[in-house]
């Protein structure tokens, strides 16, 4: 993740025009090739993280960051994530290889279930969480704007990230947490974000789940968001 004031990303270069081809279909002459105009490349793919704090999390700042990589015309050959960290979250080793010998003496014991998991990601210090909100990318950048200015002028403290343009595929918005056992902060965070407007349901995923590979489907039966409001 870029360290640099976000203001030095700005370089002013023109957006290029892309022409996406149609997939297969009726002849291209009835319907016009759609152009998008995407935003300038970065230099690296760590050009789409930014760092905050008390002196740049300026309203003309961040408009200039949103401006410069809206997730609507930043394609994912760019890089995955476009990201904000405002700073102030615990600073813990995760103990992963630990995390996986426990949870292999879970599967010995036949007792893989929320309650354990949570057991063994706390003594592991894997608490790390995040609500994930998926939105299309037709409105992707206006709620994306909303939270990067929530994070970095109201909660002031946080990590969240949005994935780049993929054809025919939804964005999604990662919102963290430092522990994702303490309810009081992850459901103060799933207030705030009912308040930009993410009414709709949405799912908490731990960090240990995606270290433990627990996704839909699994063998377990668990559901793979530990909360879902």
């Amino acid at each position: 993740m870029a360290s640099q004031d976000v203001a030095m990303d700005i370089d002013g270069s023109t957006p290029k025009e892309v022409t996406k081809p149609r997939p297969n279909g009726p002849p291209s002459n009835l319907f016009p090739a759609k152009k998008v105009s995407w935003v300038a490349p970065p230099s690296s793919p760590e050009n789409l993280g930014s760092s905050w704090n008390s002196e740049n999390s300026t309203q003309s700042k961040i408009v200039q960051f949103l401006a410069r990589w809206p997730p609507s015309r930043t394609p994912d050959d760019y890089g995955p994530w476009i990201s904000v960290s405002r700073g102030g979250m615990k600073n813990i080793s995760p103990n992963l290889a630990g995390l996986a010998s426990d949870f292999q003496s879970l599967l010995s014991g036949d007792n893989v279930k929320p309650e354990t998991l949570d057991q063994i990601a706390k003594t592991n210090n894997v608490l790390v969480g995040k609500w994930m909100v998926f939105e299309e990318s037709n409105k992707i950048d206006m709620l994306w704007g909303k939270i990067v200015y929530f994070l970095c002028t109201e909660r002031k403290k946080g990590f969240a990230k949005v994935s780049t343009y993929k054809e025919d595929e939804k964005h999604v918005i990662c919102i963290y947490v430092d522990d994702y056992t303490d309810n009081e902060e992850v459901t103060t965070l799933r207030k705030a974000l009912k308040g930009l407007g993410v009414k709709w349901k949405i799912g908490f995923k731990p960090d240990a789940y995606t270290h433990l590979n627990i996704y839909k489907d699994n063998p377990w039966k668990i559901r793979p968001s530990r909360y879902l409001e």
